[in-house]
This record gives structure tokens, C-alpha cells and sequence, in this order.
């Protein structure tokens, strides 16, 4: 019986088991967290489903409980070798899987923005600050200030307001006329996602009367042991400052690649999201034959179109495993790949939009907050020297080394590079990715356990 690893109980991880199970698959699905939804729908089981897209969910993750496929909750894979191999930790040891076939379905994460000041307590992400709304049903005691772009700074306005909580203002940093700009695809947009900016419209119309400052390019977080007050220039040169001890700051969202670099799944830079990604064939198989990527962690298009990408890639393992003919293959993926365009339609709209943020990176700002590293020092370290890559400034500096392995640095220091050797960021590799990818203890180490 062919045996897949599935990494990830999102959209993409849940719909890929459950089509492949149909089909007498043996699917392990195995997730860092302590239920299956990921963080779109982070704790859905245990709070109201409002909106169809949240009754969608949960219909989801109900038929993935009752699938009967192995999950392993608060799994976390902190190794890929050739093979595949997969060493994750879960329940306080640690397990080697060697699959026919590997899918990861690790989601995204909120793109790094890092300015002076960012790490100091009362700063954090809107991302965070969500999953807290829903997970643990918390919420700001003081009003905040949302700093960024994009939909899910809307979003959650719109939620903090909803659960009782005060926006304080909006520091934005949309550059000038991108929603001009992006008109041009919204035709192609309004068929997939019409209710989507129906929804943004709203959002945007509740904060209207909140105080905005628009067109945000440098941002400096201010105070002692804690935020005290807030910095900012505009494009026009309009300085200021806010006296906030909370700041919530977003950038959108990217691939979430560790898993995907590990594996040695091949990269390539995606201009208008400003990040690399895995390179995919039409059914989601990676330069490994025997990984598949899907969802978010492959190309950021949300959690409807994650799902149809769960259920291509289920229809490209069975193909690949000849469990299925290839002309069947290539029927059931054709009405999924028109969604998928469809969708990626819609995204070209919201990138037009809401483009990456390219916020100045002062030198006193610490890019590396694991290992504490400032801007200033990688620049320094590349004077002179700027034929140093991403890992000759690891290596010089220690940016990048720390537990998190570069995740809130990693796109920060291709661009510092970028800006030193004077070229695009697509000719500069992140910085390589060494095991483990997630912290474990010695007696994890040493108590393995080969499963197939």
C-alpha cells in the first residue's frame, strides 16, 4: 500500500489526506499544532463559524476527524533528507518516517518587518494578535495603532472592533496610487473573489473614521523597557510621532520555506510578492519527484484556492504512485486548475493593491532578533566584501543562526545583499537551512523510532 506523510492540517494538508484516503491511501498527517485547521482556522472547533468561509472550515475539519487517518497533533518535523527521511518529535520523542511520498502543506507566514524598535515588548504582529483573538479569545486592553498593509489589517480591525476591543489609527503604508494601479485586474478578480471585495470594501468604509496617516515609509518604535511612542515618515517627507504602548504591524504574508529548503526542493523568486517559492509542476511535485507541495507554502493564494491545491496534489500522488491513469489525472485536475487560475486572478488584483512594503531598515535596526544583529553590522560586514552571500554574512555575523533559522531574517538579509552587490533579489539565495528546523531536547535526539 503506498504510504504518504502529509506535514501540515491546514486547508491543503486536510484536503490532500482526505481525497487520498478515498482512494485507500495509507496518510499520516502530521501538524504543529494542537488541532487540525491551521491558522485560518485556528480553533474553529471551539468558536462560532460566522462567516461561510468559517462554516467551510469546519465542515473540513469535521470530516478530517472522522476520516480515521493517523494525526499527530503538536508534531513537529524538524529534519528532511533525501529519500524522503522525516524526523519529527511528537509526544515527546522523536520518529523517522520514510514515505513513498511526502506532501507539505506548511501555510505561510506574516512577511518580516523589520524597523528600529521592533522587538520591543508592545510590538508584535497582526498575524499574532489574531491568532490570540481566536485561539485564546484575547484581545488589546489599551487601543492599538495598526501599522502596514493589506487585507488582514482591515480584517482585523474589523474583528478587533467586532470582540470589543479599540483601534487607536491606522499608520499606512500603501504606497500612492496602488489601488489605481491594481484596477486594471480587478475584471479578472471579481469573478472568483467579488465577495471577498465586497468584504474589504466594508472593512475599509468601518475604518474611514480612524485617524490615518498614509503613505508610511519609515517607521521607529520608541522607549525604554517598553513601546512608549511611535516615529514615522511619509513619501512626502511629513515626519511625526504617537505616543501607543501597543503597535501591531503587518506586511502580508509569504511561503513558509523551511520545509520546502530542507527537502532541497528547487526555488525561484516571485516578482509581485516579493519572495521565493518552491518551483511545482502542474500537480504540485517539487524538483524531489517524491515531494509535493500545496497551499500557501507553495504560492500565497488563500484558503479556498489551498484547498483545490490539496486536492491536485492528491490527484499527482496517485498518478505518480500508478494508482491512476495519467489521462484521469489530467481530466480531474482540469476544472481544478481553472479555479486556480481563477484565483490567481484574484491574487494579481490584491498584490496590485497592497504591494510589499519596502519600509527603510535603519542601521540600529535589529534584523536577526534571535541572535540580536543589527542592519548596521550587516552592512558593515559587507563593505568591501560584496561577493559575501547570505551565508558569508550568517557566518560573519551570526544573523540567521539563531532557533528560529532565519525565518524573521531571512528575506531581510536578500535584500541587505541585494542593496550591497547592487542587483535584484532574485540572484541571491536565502541563507541555507541547517537541521534541526525546529528546537528539540537531547532525549528527543537520541530516542528514534524508524516508521514507515
Amino acid at each position: 500500500m503506498t504510504a504518504v506523510l502529509v506535514v501540515g492540517a491546514g486547508p491543503a494538508g486536510m484536503s490532500t489526506a482526505l481525497d487520498l484516503q478515498s482512494r485507500g491511501v495509507s496518510v499520516t498527517v502530521a501538524d504543529d499544532q494542537p488541532a487540525p485547521g491551521g491558522r485560518i482556522f485556528a480553533s474553529i472547533e471551539n468558536r462560532n463559524a460566522h462567516s461561510a468561509e468559517d462554516r467551510e472550515g469546519a465542515e473540513l475539519v469535521r470530516r478530517f476527524r472522522a476520516s480515521g487517518g493517523t494525526y499527530l497533533p503538536n508534531a513537529e518535523v524538524w529534519q528532511i533528507e533525501k529519500g524522503p527521511r522525516v524526523f519529527l518529535s511528537h509526544g515527546g520523542r522523536t520518529r523517522v518516517f520514510e514515505p513513498d511520498f511526502l506532501v507539505l502543506a506548511t501555510g505561510a507566514q506574516e512577511r518580516p518587518m523589520p524597523f528600529q524598535g521592533w522587538e520591543l515588548p508592545g510590538v508584535m504582529t497582526v498575524g499574532s494578535a489574531q491568532i490570540l483573538l481566536k485561539v485564546a479569545r484575547q484581545i488589546p486592553d489599551k487601543p492599538v495603532w495598526l501599522a502596514g498593509s493589506g487585507p488582514l489589517l482591515l480584517l482585523y480591525a474589523h474583528q478587533l472592533t467586532a470582540a470589543g476591543g479599540r483601534v487607536a489609527g491606522l499608520l499606512d503604508t500603501t504606497p500612492p496610487n496602488s489601488m489605481a494601479r491594481s484596477l486594471r485586474y480587478l475584471p479578472g478578480a471579481l469573478a472568483y473573489g467579488w465577495k471577498d471585495i465586497c468584504r474589504g470594501l466594508r472593512w475599509t468604509v468601518e475604518t474611514s473614521g480612524l485617524p490615518a496617516i498614509r503613505h508610511v515609509v519609515s517607521l521607529e518604535a520608541r522607549g525604554g523597557e517598553c513601546l512608549e511612542r511611535v516615529q514615522y515618515e511619509t513619501s512626502s517627507g511629513t515626519t511625526g510621532e504617537i505616543d501607543t504602548e501597543l503597535l501591531l504591524v503587518h506586511d502580508g504574508v509569504v511561503p513558509a520555506l523551511h520545509a520546502t529548503l530542507a527537502a532541497g526542493c528547487e526555488h525561484r523568486w516571485n516578482d509581485r510578492q516579493s519572495c521565493f517559492e518552491p518551483v511545482r509542476n502542474r500537480f504540485g511535485q517539487s524538483s524531489e519527484p517524491k515531494i509535493f507541495i500545496a497551499g500557501d507554502g507553495a504560492t500565497i493564494a488563500g484558503a479556498r484556492a489551498a484547498r483545490l491545491s490539496g486536492q491536485l496534489v492528491a490527484i499527482g500522488i496517485l498518478a505518480a504512485a500508478e494508482q491512476m491513469p495519467g489521462f484521469e489525472a489530467i481530466q480531474l485536475a482540469k476544472p481544478l486548475e481553472r479555479a486556480l487560475n481563477a484565483a490567481a486572478r484574484f491574487r494579481r488584483f490584491i498584490d496590485a493593491a497592497y504591494p510589499p512594503v519596502e519600509l527603510a531598515i535603519q542601521d540600529g535596526a535589529t534584523v536577526c532578533r534571535c541572535e540580536e544583529v543589527k542592519a548596521v553590522t550587516i552592512r558593515s560586514s559587507l563593505e568591501g566584501r560584496t561577493h559575501l552571500g547570505t551565508d558569508g554574512v550568517k557566518i560573519a555575523t551570526r544573523a540567521g543562526m539563531g532557533p528560529c533559522q532565519g525565518r524573521q531574517c531571512g528575506l531581510s538579509l536578500v535584500r541587505l545583499v541585494a542593496e550591497a552587490q547592487g542587483v535584484e533579489r532574485r540572484c541571491v539565495a536565502f541563507p541555507r537551512i541547517r537541521p534541526p528546523l525546529k528546537p528539540l531536547t537531547l532525549g528527543e535526539l537520541a530516542d528514534l523510532q524508524v516508521s514507515r
